[in-house]
């Protein structure tokens, strides 16, 4: 009997010493950031912060001076961490408020900024007076693709054989407005008109003689996307994209067939997106019906932000596609860079890009010769108010050649296709 209650007393003086150490330790480092918070010295604070939650202290003023510190060295995902922690032990701190707001804005979560604004207090809603005008912004992009191989292509063909059939596409533009409105404080909702005039050639083989003859088409396509803001850090996409196109009938089968040949196509999907303070990961479905064939589509999305900002993302994409009785992977990885004002973006893709959709279906995929790989960068400037972006990729192209009946064969060619990007969009 006398041993338990020995054990019991030593137990209880081991813990109230290690309780008065811990005491001790939290208003040293209380004292300590707080000096150092007062001259804004932020890298000193976060590195006593790690040291301290590394060993289990933590407490409230060290959140809200450790989110501030993360917001000013520009590593918003890291802010926003602390800060909602901050927040949750106290809704009322109108500074930690302040803070979390501008830091959802900052890294690029407008949405999740719009629904926490209601939550803030009413004299910082009329310091910060957000705005949300009808048109929250407007974007103009051109895209000029030309075939590197097109002359070559149109004077020698060593697997050309007699009455062999090739359609080559020499080059095409995209023309793109589009605009975003914010409807509500849960719902944005983004479309965009395109028109794409495009330039082919018709190449048949007689009798070992190449003739080519030109003709001309032209597509348009309106694309929606509304995207709902279900709440911390979830959202939902709803996409479609229509499409309709025409171009020059070089085969009538009699004198009453049309000289020109029309077509309508679909594209309509969604996706689940939900953001983290270190990963940003999506997973889309769609359907469509491009150039008369059937495809489903699926995929899984993710982002990384290692250093708690988006100074440096990794980010990658797998995407199932089947077509009619056919299916294959897309794969794709990139890395974004942000310096200053600058976004620097490269990104490979590799797999069967033949009617492939991307982008919540904003980008399609959809010209007969079909895309293997494509490589290639962007460079963003953002000022005030305005994004300019400009870009080229590079891809390497393969279609089939097709019989005297205009029948498809199982004999292809390749050829590569450059794109260069250029566009502009004014934020308000």
């Amino acid at each position: 009997m006398g041993k338990q209650i020995l054990c019991i007393v030593l137990l209880w003086f081991v813990s109230t010493t290690n309780a008065q150490k811990t005491s001790l330790e939290i208003k040293e480092i209380d004292s300590i950031t707080y000096a150092l918070f007062l001259k804004e010295d932020w890298k000193p604070i976060l590195k006593i912060g790690k040291q301290a939650n590394a060993e289990g202290i933590d407490f409230y003023y060290l959140k809200v001076r450790m989110g501030i510190a993360y917001f000013k060295e520009n590593k918003m995902f890291s802010a926003i961490q602390f800060l909602e922690e901050a927040y949750n032990l106290d809704t009322s701190n109108v500074v930690v408020q302040d803070y979390l707001y501008w830091a959802y804005r900052y890294s690029g979560l407008i949405m999740e900024s719009r629904l926490f604004y209601r939550k803030m207090a009413t004299s910082l809603q009329e310091i910060t007076r957000l705005k949300e005008p009808l048109i929250s912004s407007i974007n103009f992009n051109v895209l000029a693709t030309n075939n590197l191989d097109y002359d070559d292509m149109l004077v020698s063909d060593a697997d050309s054989e007699t009455i062999d059939v090739r359609f080559i596409r020499k080059s095409q533009q995209m023309f793109s407005i589009g605009m975003s409105h914010s409807l509500f404080k849960r719902i944005n909702f983004y479309h965009q008109f395109t028109f794409i005039p495009t330039n082919s050639v018709q190449q048949v083989n007689v009798s070992g003689v190449l003739e080519n003859e030109t003709y001309k088409g032209t597509e348009s396509r309106y694309y929606a996307d509304v995207t709902i803001a279900l709440g911390n850090k979830w959202y939902f996409d709803a996409y479609a994209n229509v499409i309709s196109g025409k171009y020059d009938n070089l085969n009538p089968i009699d004198e009453t067939s049309a000289s020109e040949i029309k077509y309508n196509n679909l594209v309509f999907g969604g996706s689940i997106t939900k953001a983290s303070y270190f990963m940003r990961n999506s997973i889309n479905v769609s359907v469509s019906d491009l150039n008369g064939l059937d495809q489903f589509q699926v995929g899984y999305s993710m982002s990384l932000y290692p250093l708690g900002s988006t100074m440096l993302v990794p980010f990658g994409s797998i995407q199932y596609k089947s077509q009619d009785d056919d299916s294959n992977m897309i794969y794709t990885a990139g890395v974004a860079v942000t310096i200053d004002k600058l976004l620097l973006t490269g990104f490979g893709s590799v797999g069967n890009m033949n009617n492939y959709t991307a982008n919540n279906g904003l980008i399609i995929y959809n010209q007969p010769a079909t895309g293997l790989n494509e490589f290639g960068g962007t460079i963003k400037y953002f000022s005030k108010n305005s994004i300019l972006k400009v870009g080229y990729s590079f891809m390497n192209m393969e279609d089939n050649y097709y019989d005297e009946y205009l029948e498809v064969t199982s004999k292809k060619f390749e050829f590569n296709q450059q794109n260069i990007i250029a566009g502009i969009t004014w934020i308000f």
